[in-house]
């Protein structure tokens, strides 16, 4: 076993898993371990990184075996001795618990003085670090504001630090240890840790709100397990938020050793997140081992882009936008579909292929361009989600589709609140020219424009055929009137303004979200129902089961944008479904590029937290049945 060890020395760091044979450049890992524990938390895990990587491990002088004096120098000295120890220097770092509080706090550090052009360089005694591509901190103590911290965090970490230790031992040993001999060990752990072990954890953590995290260019893969109870993952969440480029995996059912309790999920998440920094970050080949010009995993990677985004389920925490609420507690479907997007966009991370990295390095725009979800019950603020990604892409296929379900916790029990199909198409940017050409293996879901699989039946109905009605020379009025003759509908023109778009020039799903709430909100305030009137009058509410949003062609930013809102059917007086059609002039014709539809009920409200669904009333029927309350407003028929 290759080691980089001396006797006496505070920090050792072994080579636990060589890469395999055939890798012509071998990356380098570096693990850290956590407060009184050791390189050996990681052994489950060690084994199943990818081969093409090394995998090093420290025992770092906070072991459970730790050496006197170690809480003498800053725990970033120790991190900082760690990785020059690593022969050649490590391409990614591993910290766990207390470690990823260290090795943040070391990046923090080097960062800084990065940021303040330092003329100071660091003596071997400093150990200069060598550039990263990429940090995993797991179950990480983190948070954001100095406020967050209170004498009952002092009071639980000091109170509860032998319980912390327990749990250690208890994933780490299993059955092997009785309840007695682990209570044992945990209190004489805790008192060879001592108190001055236990401050140097503590000023670490009672710091994070000072680190300048947002200076952290490189890219971070954060794990948490979703019942941790000494580093709970609403702060790796927040961690995550707070950093440029961050992605957070909360597994289920897991505590504070994500790599221990569930090594197969942790390392499948890790191991996507290096194949995003092989792709991101290609090292050519160094002088001791290859030639200049080889590319670590290039020939790896490839085949290899789409294999998990197809096949593999991504689970994840999410909770609802606090923009979202805008009638008592309860989130719009505007929202809720976002949770849905962010859920995708997520699997596509933890897959490796992440949208920043398939647009910078690829020339693809990942464009959600359908979007079918139901919501069965209803999410209020502050709720906590569950989101289930499920790959739903056929062989002839031309967009990537997925299933997403998303579940709540409420009263004791789990309830599935909301399903949703939604479909993806890779946009080759021609705004810019492409960094490199897009793997093959992309190219059956790239697009050179958005809409070539998207049309079909949707769009078969929309309110006029794309060639029927001229642009009447540019007249706002003639345009709205043809596209309202006939119809119980509602139309208007806007100004596509660039918050509406995405990758520099066209309007994306979101934006059309943003334009259906509008169209219903525009519509019943024509009809003489506004959303304020029926809440004035009698606490009535609008609720949306379904909506469905499909994408037939693309609308640029800065283009005038024509919306019409047309109410198709009412059911049994309790739901109303509408449909919504957007169109662009080109050509001096009218331009479909999205069609959708919606489904509204209403309910009243009970108090603060309750509602049930009401019939509609003979007033509200006549209003969404085409009979003006105050004729001849702009944009009706």
């Amino acid at each position: 076993m290759n080691t980089a060890y001396a006797p006496g020395r505070f920090v050792e760091v072994r080579l636990v898993r060589p890469a395999a044979p055939d890798a012509a450049a071998p990356a380098r890992m570096l693990l850290l371990h956590g407060l009184a524990g050791g390189a050996a938390v990681w052994d489950g895990f060690s084994g199943l990184v990818d081969p093409a990587w090394e995998v090093w491990a420290a025992d770092l002088p906070w072991s459970g075996f730790s050496r006197p004096g170690w809480p003498d120098r800053p725990v970033t000295h120790w991190v900082a001795e760690a990785v020059a120890r690593v022969p050649g220097g490590p391409d990614v770092i591993a910290g766990h618990s207390f470690g990823a509080a260290a090795l943040l706090s070391w990046l923090a550090e080097t960062s800084a003085e990065d940021h303040a052009s330092a003329e100071h360089h660091a003596s071997a005694e400093d150990h200069a670090p060598a550039e990263v591509s990429g940090v995993i901190l797991v179950s990480p103590f983190y948070r954001a504001r100095k406020h967050d911290f209170d004498w009952a965090t002092l009071s639980f970490y000091v109170n509860n630090f032998d319980q912390i230790l327990e749990d250690g031992l208890r994933v780490s040993a299993g059955d092997r240890l009785s309840p007695d001999v682990r209570r044992h060990m945990a209190l004489k752990v805790r008192e060879h840790v001592g108190p001055y072990g236990w401050m140097r954890f503590f000023e670490t953590y009672l710091a994070t709100p000072r680190l300048p995290v947002e200076r952290l260019r490189t890219p971070f893969l954060i794990v948490s397990g979703e019942r941790d109870k000494a580093a709970p993952a609403a702060e790796a969440m927040g961690l995550a938020k707070a950093l440029p480029d961050a992605d957070v995996r909360v597994l289920t059912d897991v505590g504070h050793f994500p790599m221990v309790e569930r090594a197969d999920e942790f390392s499948e998440a890790v191991n996507r997140f290096l194949r995003t920094i092989a792709a991101r970050h290609p090292r050519p080949g160094e002088a001791l081992s290859v030639p200049d010009g080889v590319h670590l995993m290039t020939a790896a990677v490839a085949p290899t882009l789409t294999k998990a985004l197809l096949a593999d389920t991504t689970t994840v925490r999410l909770r609802p936008r606090y923009e979202g609420s805008n009638i008592c507690t309860w989130i719009g479907f505007k929202h809720v579909n976002y949770l849905v997007e962010e859920a995708v966009l997520i699997h596509f991370a933890h897959c490796g292929v992440p949208a920043r990295l398939l647009y910078e390095e690829y020339g693809l725009g990942l464009d959600i361009v359908g979007l079918d979800s139901r919501i069965l019950h209803a999410f209020h603020m502050d709720d906590e989600a569950e989101a289930e990604v499920v790959p739903d892409t056929s062989a002839d296929d031309g967009t990537l589709g997925f299933r997403v379900t998303i579940r709540v916790d409420r009263d004791d029990s789990t309830l599935k609140a909301v399903t949703s199909k939604v479909r993806v198409s890779l946009r080759t940017d021609t705004y810019l020219d492409p960094p490199i050409e897009a793997p093959e293996e992309l190219a059956p879901f790239t697009v050179g424009r958005l809409g070539g699989h998207e049309g079909g039946p949707e769009a078969a109905g929309a309110c006029v055929a794309a060639d029927a009605v001229p642009a009447a020379g540019g007249d706002e009025a003639a345009v709205l009137a043809a596209l309202t003759e006939g119809r119980n509908a509602y139309a208007w023109k806007w100004n596509i303004t660039y918050p509406y778009c995405h990758f520099t020039e066209r309007l994306q799903m979101s934006g059309y979200l943003r334009l259906m709430e509008e169209a219903k909100d525009r519509f019943v305030l024509d009809r003489g129902i506004s959303i304020k009137t029926l809440l004035d009058d009698r606490k009535w509410i609008p609720v949306v089961p379904h909506s469905v949003i499909r994408v037939v062609d693309e609308a640029l930013m800065e283009e005038d944008l024509y919306t019409v809102y047309t109410v198709e059917e009412i059911f049994k007086d309790f739901t109303y479904t509408s449909r919504m059609d957007c169109y662009v002039i080109r050509d001096g014709r009218l331009k479909l590029t999205a069609t959708g539809r919606i489904v509204h009920g209403y309910a009243v409200i009970e108090n603060r937290r309750d509602w049930h669904l009401v019939p509609f009333d003979q007033r509200v029927l006549s209003a969404l049945g085409g009979k003006l309350a105050a004729p001849g407003k702009p944009g009706g028929s």
